[in-house]
């Protein structure tokens, strides 16, 4: 009994003569075997080769036609089928060295890999799958921003306004005081004085009394901006509390020939 694929099946013996018809219909199913075969429909171009053998069975060439087609269609063993019915019709062609080669190829191909026994199987260690380790890494302590004060600079701003404005007033205190002094010893009396020394006079008593003002305005200037500083603003502790404050005495000193405050404190 014959089996799929089997030359007797597939290709059966020439034992007739081709007519002048056959002819003309194996050129025409070669033909259209050909366009097929070109557009990769390789099912219909393997039938139309395959009626057109059948029609004229001496025209052994189609079956290597049909053994491409088969390769390109991934069919190997088909391929091999009709490789081998060309050779053995063809047996001194003189490409059949070459497709005898191409045969071994293609068997080559298809056959299937050895399966491990199952003593190979039990040896081949299992290995257990790898397990995920986090990797470590360093901590590293984040340092928190330094302390800030809440109103910057701007005591000590208002400390060295005071400052200034306290050395003016002293410069115009002692100004004026010399005059004063000056204008009592060249007119002890005060009666009957010299226009020019009565005039030095009033302008010694205007600057004192402008220098008085200016003392006190500094001082309290300076005072006001340290005890702002020193009393609120202390930079603020992580935890939110304001620093310890500094204990702070201020006391302003104004005198004749004399200007200027009194600090005493703890830091």
């Amino acid at each position: 009994m014959a089996l799929a694929g089997d030359p007797a099946i597939e290709y059966p013996e020439c034992n007739r003569t081709a007519t002048p018809a056959d002819l003309e219909g194996a050129k025409g199913a070669h033909k259209a075997a050909t366009q097929f075969y070109e557009r990769a429909d390789y099912d219909r171009a393997i039938q139309y080769w395959k009626d057109a053998y059948q029609l004229d069975c001496t025209a052994h060439g189609v079956l290597i036609n049909i053994a491409n087609a088969y390769e390109k269609k991934g069919d190997r063993a088909e391929a091999v089928t009709a490789l081998e019915t060309y050779l053995a019709r063809t047996p001194d062609a003189s490409d059949a060295q070459t497709f005898r080669d191409k045969i071994q190829n293609l068997k080559n191909s298809i056959r299937p890999a050895p399966t491990p026994t199952a003593g190979e199987s039990a040896s081949a260690p299992v290995l257990p799958p790898p397990v995920a380790t986090a990797s470590a890494v360093p901590s590293r302590t984040v340092e928190p921003p330094p302390p800030q004060p809440p109103y910057g600079y701007a005591p000590w701003i208002a400390t060295g306004a005071g400052v200034v404005t306290l050395l003016v007033g002293g410069i115009l205190t002692s100004s004026g005081f010399a005059d004063i002094s000056g204008a009592e010893e060249s007119c002890p009396t005060r009666i009957d004085c010299e226009p020019d020394v009565a005039d030095l006079g009033n302008q010694g008593r205007t600057q004192a009394t402008v220098g008085g003002v200016l003392l006190g305005l500094g001082a309290a200037g300076i005072a006001g901006g340290l005890i702002w500083e020193f009393g609120f603003n202390q930079p603020r502790t992580p935890s939110g509390l304001l620093a310890p404050a500094a204990t702070l005495r201020v006391t302003p000193v104004a005198g004749p020939g004399t200007a200027g405050v009194g600090v005493s404190g703890r830091f």
